[in-house]
């Protein structure tokens, strides 16, 4: 109780810009905090709102709302998927800059009182709002890409052949690549400097994805396994790499596995898993009809979790080699696959390495490349790209990846490892510090 006076009123924001593999590893952080005797406010999409609160969060709105999103390009789910998978571009210049003023404005007035933000990557309102009120905040990074360090430099979309390149070449050409490549792209920032004017905020020249995410004093946390990657030299001064911050649940209430799933599961060996997460799977072209089939070569049982917008095309689909479903918790499925198949969002890949299975990642856009390249640098997966991914590929990589031990035995040591890595609980002790 004595520590709960030392902090309790204290307010602090969490905010979360993204799809559920942003939101779950803050909703991780948030009941961390709560269990310390902390009460902070999750501000995150309206559509999560249920969620959270169920979870026992305290919830704040923060737009656009991906309703909001839709209405404002005249979208469906599905084409804004599909465009944001075509274009990294399209999603900073069309679905997340034109309404930073907004989201500027909703942490303008939730920050009022506050003291510390923990900020994901696409926050840049709630990061104008700490720099006009004055308060600190602490950037969060799912992802090692996210650092863009010249010393462990990305697999960058578009260009993947420039990685192996950089990693030859070493930091300082690494370096003057990333520069150039920052000036080139100011311009989509403009609206964050039109704002910044308006406000009265100084001129800000850094990259506001990359450079400007971190505070003047530099605290940044690295939400991801030490297995993917290192701090690294040129990381702000007060970084740190805590490991994941798993949560699972479909509805904020519990986990647990659809009956019927269950059923499934214990009808016979192993299944092959196979999703695309919460995001990728509204633009999932023929990946789930090229992989049953290619389960079916392999002679092996499959759960294909194709999100409840695609269930209507899956209906006709009934046999006792197969479950279709929308979503299922990572946490109590994967563990029991015989191999994991996804995109390679950092959400699932978190999931993947804690259940210690062999995995084949079909990386669509931004970090996934990224994630994928280094799950397959520690040994624990292949990867094939989206357009290569056919029932005759899947087949091949994924009778490479069951009939090779090594594969298991390496994903059986990252388990060992990430499992002993509380992500969330160092997160909301390095949080806790900061307010004192």
């Amino acid at each position: 109780m004595s520590a709960r006076k030392d902090y309790s009123t204290r307010k602090v924001v969490l905010v979360a810009v993204g799809s559920l593999g942003d939101l779950h590893p803050f909703m991780a952080i948030a009941l961390s905090l709560r269990a310390r005797g902390l009460d902070p406010i999750l501000a995150t999409a309206a559509e999560y709102r249920a969620k959270v609160e169920a979870a026992g969060i305290a919830f704040a709105p923060l737009r656009p709302s991906f309703d909001e999103i839709e209405r404002h390009l005249a979208m469906s789910r599905a084409e804004l998927a599909g465009r944001i998978i075509a274009s990294n571009e399209f999603l900073l210049a069309k679905a997340v800059l034109p309404f930073v003023r907004e989201a500027y404005e909703d942490m303008l007035a939730l920050s009022a009182d506050a003291g510390l933000l923990v900020t994901s990557g696409l926050a840049f309102g709630a990061r104008l709002a700490a720099e006009k009120r004055g308060i600190d905040w602490i950037a969060i990074v799912l992802q090692p890409m996210m650092f863009l360090s010249a010393y462990d430099p990305p697999v960058i979309p578009k260009a993947e052949w420039l990685s192996g390149l950089l990693r030859h070449l070493g930091p300082v050409p690494t370096r003057i690549l990333y520069e150039t490549a920052k000036r080139a792209t100011a311009r989509l920032f403009e609206p964050i400097g039109a704002i910044r004017a308006a406000e009265g905020l100084a001129a800000d020249r850094r990259n506001a994805l990359i450079d400007a995410q971190f505070s003047a004093r530099g605290t940044a946390i690295g939400l991801y396994s030490s297995l993917l990657g290192g701090v690294q030299p040129d990381y702000p001064a007060r970084s740190t790499v805590v490991g994941f911050a798993r949560y699972d649940s479909a509805d904020g209430r519990g986990t647990t596995l659809d009956p019927r799933l269950e059923a499934f599961m214990n009808a016979g060996p192993a299944p092959l898993v196979f999703t695309l997460g919460s995001f990728i799977v509204y633009s999932p072209g023929s990946f789930y009809r090229e992989s049953l089939i290619a389960a079916r070569r392999l002679r092996r049982r499959a759960v294909l979790l194709v999100g409840e917008a695609q269930l209507p095309a899956f209906a006709s689909v009934e046999a006792d080699d197969v479950y279709i479903g929308d979503y299922a918790p990572h946490s109590l499925l994967f563990a029991r696959a015989a191999a994991l198949i996804h995109h390679g969002g950092i959400g699932t890949l978190a999931q993947g390495l804690s259940a210690g299975r062999p995995q084949l990642i079909v990386p669509h856009f931004a970090d996934q490349l990224d994630n994928a390249a280094r799950a397959v640098r520690i040994g624990v997966a292949r990867t094939l790209a989206p357009a290569r991914y056919t029932v005759a590929s899947a087949t091949r990589e994924l009778a490479e990846l069951l009939g090779n031990d090594a594969y298991r035995v390496r994903a059986a040591l990252a388990r060992d490892q990430v499992t002993t890595e509380d992500g969330a609980e160092r997160a909301a002790a390095i949080i806790i510090d900061s307010l004192h």
